[in-house]
């Protein structure tokens, strides 16, 4: 019997990096914060560090201001 394993995944500020295919084909990323906002999708890891850097601000002030 196969077991299925989930698809490797980092944190970072608080968000969420999934890899979406295999490791080391160039597969895409996808970036969401805790509170399950999707951020985007990328093509690397240091994309995905820096799109989580650009947005996490503006991202908490609009969850705290529909809080």
């Amino acid at each position: 019997m196969s077991q299925l394993l989930a698809p490797p995944c980092w944190n970072h500020r608080g968000c969420r990096i999934q890899l979406l295919g295999r490791p080391g084909e160039g597969g895409a990323f996808r970036v969401r914060h805790a509170s399950g906002a999707p951020l985007g999708q990328v093509r690397s890891l240091p994309e995905a560090r820096q799109l989580i850097d650009d947005q996490i601000l503006l991202l908490r002030q609009r969850l705290i201001a529909a809080a």
